[in-house]
């Protein structure tokens, strides 16, 4: 069977399955957004789902609401600049040829979806959305019909463990969510940093420009693994389940919320609260493949633990952000996209000789080759970082400095 055929014969089918998807998700988000809006204006709908939680006192809710209708604002003008950048029907007339005018209807309609379906609109369109909307119909007919259960049943067990009770008042609500970032780091770290989990991580990576619809790609198994890292530190560390299930939404809403791209949001900066809070602007730093970005800015709302592990990398003017993942990549390939790094694992696991060095090359990072450590992310990072030492400075860096200037004089000083 030719290799080839095969291929283009399964990228129609994808294609074709995205473009029947695509329309339905935005046909229902587009007429539940107007809904909402049109319903605001005589006190319901959005202004509804804002007001009766501030009545209730639920304050957090009614900031949800408000997150929610944002990220479906800068989505739907994400793709209507899209659209007007590369106007498809203005390049489709102008590329019409002269001899046009002889040809009949029929030939006419050909020739103009010809010119339509190769503009550069379609292209960007097909590249920035295609395989994020595939992934959001694969992972909700999949991953969340079982996640969630998954927490549910594995919570009650382990909270049994719990070391001491996180009190529900507003210190007791802070220590629990900085608890949930802790966890939340320490997997999103060992996401990076072990080739196994890589591959499970990796298809949130693998788009190659931010928008709001990276954040429905990853792969159907990775809440496996997440919350068998979480779950366990969160109920011993005392967080009870009534807590994590109000702190999953908001995460899950602000998680979102920070993948707006530069066609939504063009900075992506949130003035001072760009000080205590991750922003679209450090998430784009965190889903780059440059030297400077890469393997930095795990956390999801508060970048504390960043902060504290030395992880944390502001978005700096000189270097300009290119999204992906190192290795090259076909943009609109499903099947690339979230597959391929387990396929790259399997070929590399193939050529390599030894029970230890395949062993290795699951666990250490990814990057890694037997007698060669060239290619390990922060290998690459801090090659650039001694060209460019101060761009990769926080504040913490400059207090450690402090401390040792300080140390060191006390100690001449005897």
């Amino acid at each position: 069977m030719n290799i080839k055929a095969v291929s283009k014969s399964w990228n129609t089918i994808e294609n074709l399955f995205f473009i029947g998807f695509f329309f339905s998700i935005i046909y229902i988000t587009i007429t539940s957004f107007l809904d909402g809006t049109f319903k605001s204006f005589v006190g319901m709908g959005f202004l509804k789902d804002i007001t009766d939680p501030v009545n209730k006192k639920v304050y957090y809710k009614s900031i949800l609401a408000i997150l929610s209708i944002l990220t479906t604002f800068f989505l739907l003008v994400e793709m209507i600049r899209l659209f007007f950048k590369f106007n498809p029907v203005s390049q489709r007339n102008s590329q019409l040829p002269d001899s046009s005018a002889n040809l009949s209807f029929s030939e006419k309609t050909k020739l103009h979806f010809s010119k339509l379906f190769n503009s550069r609109f379609i292209t960007e369109f097909f590249r920035r959305y295609k395989t994020n909307f595939l992934a959001k119909v694969f992972n909700e007919n999949i991953s969340k019909l079982f996640i969630i259960f998954v927490y549910i049943e594995m919570m009650p067990y382990f909270h049994r463990f719990a070391l001491f009770s996180v009190p529900n008042n507003a210190l007791g609500w802070l220590y629990a969510y900085l608890m949930w970032e802790l966890t939340y780091w320490i997997w999103h770290y060992l996401g990076h940093r072990v080739r196994l989990f890589w591959c499970l991580h990796s298809p949130h990576h693998a788009p190659v420009e931010m928008n709001l619809t990276v954040a429905w790609v990853h792969f159907f198994a990775e809440g496996y693994y997440t919350a068998a890292v979480q779950v366990p530190l969160l109920m011993i560390f005392g967080v009870s389940p009534e807590m994590v299930a109000i702190i999953l939404v908001i995460d899950g809403t602000w998680g979102t919320f920070i993948h707006a791209g530069e066609d939504a949001f063009k900075n992506g900066r949130l003035g001072f609260l760009e000080k205590i809070l991750i922003t679209p602007s450090h998430h784009r730093v965190h889903h780059a493949k440059n030297p400077l970005y890469i393997d930095t800015n795990f956390c999801v709302l508060l970048p504390f633990w960043d902060w504290l592990f030395g992880t944390l990398q502001t978005e700096k003017q000189e270097v300009k952000i290119e999204y992906g993942i190192t290795r090259k990549t076909d943009a609109t390939s499903f099947i690339d996209m979230y597959f391929g790094e387990f396929i790259c694992l399997f070929k590399d696991l193939k050529s390599t000789s030894g029970l230890t060095n395949k062993l290795k090359m699951i666990f250490m990072p990814p990057g890694w080759y037997p007698g060669n450590t060239d290619y390990l992310a922060k290998v690459v990072r801090g090659e650039f970082l001694k060209e460019n030492p101060d761009l990769g400075k926080t504040s913490r860096d400059y207090l450690l400095e402090q401390l040792n200037v300080m140390r060191t004089k006390r100690n001449t000083s005897y």
